[in-house]
């Protein structure tokens, strides 16, 4: 059987030492609060619990004090390790004291001193919890909301007395010390609130669901069945409560958080939906599921569901698709800001758009290529060259054949001028 050891409810380190086990130190978080009862010397503790030493007067921080046996029992936590067996006896005398004073400090001393030994004390705790002085029934709650973390399993039945108690100040007390509990014995937590949340009492209900935020960090199937239990409960209240620890399961446990989320988004209390809303904008939308969640979503009576649904669409949704489901929910959107932003999303910006727009939807041009790939680039000047065609007048004749005479004009045969008919004097 593995052994059991007590460990400081806030920093989880190790707070037993004795004759049986590893440990021989005491976390410095889990000590006695100081007071001028520290100024008392080892030696004179047990005089003064036991009365052989009625008073004596010391000095704190400067100033004299008067001590007598109620200040030497808070003193006994500090001889625990040297005279454990003296310690434990005096603190049992102090407990079942007819003066209350002497209860209340024996109260103070007991979480400290049963570090070493247990025995009795805690039934003397469990005694004085129902004592007849006022004050002493609240140094009792005090007392079990620091010991009920370091020994739960010796607190358990009285633990579970006091949380479900008909005083408030007694269920504070146990509340706090089962938060406490969360990060180091969460499977104490868990069955405490298993009993907790099926009570008919709606406020002891309320009271354990405020356990489950700081409960939510621990990856147990057992801590995911409560807060849904809870996140169905008849009560609003419950229900809100619960809800808190949606936004911590979905970065730890995004599975889980889908399946809780998609009936709390449509709940009828806004702070169960807001935060649903809050888990649902910081997880993976992706999915047929979450694409359904989301369109119901957009139709929902709070805007603020609608709005943030609809701006979750352009990441569920294809551009057509996401036109369609816009068309579809301008038909029965009311809120102006909501109208213009569905209106955004069912324009098609290649077909209804302006010029800029459809232009960029074109296709570009295909570069034209030599015969080798290499591309036309187009000339250096910035006037191209034109080939103008040249005047009638100057376009030459075409020449005839050497071989064939010319035959003369008829202001040649008039006038008797000399020609050249093209021969060069050949045949």
């Amino acid at each position: 059987m593995k052994e059991y050891i007590a460990r400081d409810p806030k920093t989880g380190m190790p707070l037993a030492f004795g004759k049986n086990s590893n440990y021989r130190f005491i976390d410095d978080a889990y000590r006695a609060p100081n007071g001028y009862w520290d100024a008392i010397k080892n030696y004179d503790i047990i005089p003064l619990c036991n009365g052989e030493i009625q008073a004596l007067e010391v000095r704190w921080k400067e100033t004299p004090q008067l001590i007598t046996r109620t200040d030497a029992i808070r003193a006994l936590p500090r001889i625990m390790r040297e005279n454990p067996i003296g310690a434990h006896k005096e603190l049992i005398s102090a407990l079942s004291d007819i003066k209350p004073e002497i209860r209340i400090s024996g109260l103070f001393s007991l979480p400290y001193v049963a570090l070493v030994e247990t025995d009795e004390l805690f039934e003397h705790l469990h005694e004085l919890l129902d004592d007849v002085d006022t004050g002493v029934r609240m140094a009792a709650s005090k007392c079990l909301e620091i010991v009920a973390p370091v020994f739960p399993s010796v607190t358990e039945d009285t633990l579970f007395r006091e949380l479900q108690s008909s005083v408030a100040i007694r269920r504070k007390h146990a509340y706090k010390a089962l938060k406490s509990m969360c990060q180091v014995w969460p499977e104490v937590v868990v069955n405490h609130l298993d009993d907790l949340l099926r009570s008919e009492d709606h406020r002891l209900r309320l009271e354990a669901a405020k356990i489950l935020p700081p409960l939510a960090r621990t990856k147990s199937a057992s801590v995911w069945d409560l807060i849904g239990w809870s996140l169905g409960d008849e009560s609003e209240m419950v229900r809100a409560q619960a809800a808190r620890t949606l936004p911590t399961l979905a970065n730890i446990q995004p599975r889980m958080a889908k399946i809780l989320v998609e009936n709390s988004l449509f709940d009828t209390n806004e702070q169960v939906r807001k935060s649903a809303l809050k888990a649902l904008k910081s997880m993976d939308v992706s999915g047929f599921r979450m694409n359904r969640l989301c369109i119901d979503g957009a139709r929902h009576s709070d805007p603020e569901i609608r709005r943030a649904c609809i701006l979750m669409m352009p990441r569920l949704f294809t551009e057509s698709e996401l036109r369609i489901q816009a068309v579809e929910l301008l038909r029965m959107e009311t809120k102006p800001d909501l109208i213009s932003l569905l209106e955004e999303f069912s324009i098609d910006p290649e077909i209804d758009g302006g010029e800029d727009e459809k232009n960029r939807f074109l296709a570009a041009v295909p570069q034209a290529t030599n015969a080798d790939g290499t591309p036309i680039l187009p000339p250096l000047d910035d006037k191209p060259t034109i080939q103008l065609p040249k005047p009638k007048d100057e376009v030459k004749k075409p020449s005839r054949l050497l071989n064939q005479p010319r035959r003369p004009t008829q202001d040649e045969i008039f006038y008797g001028d000399d020609f050249d008919d093209g021969t060069d004097g050949l045949a």
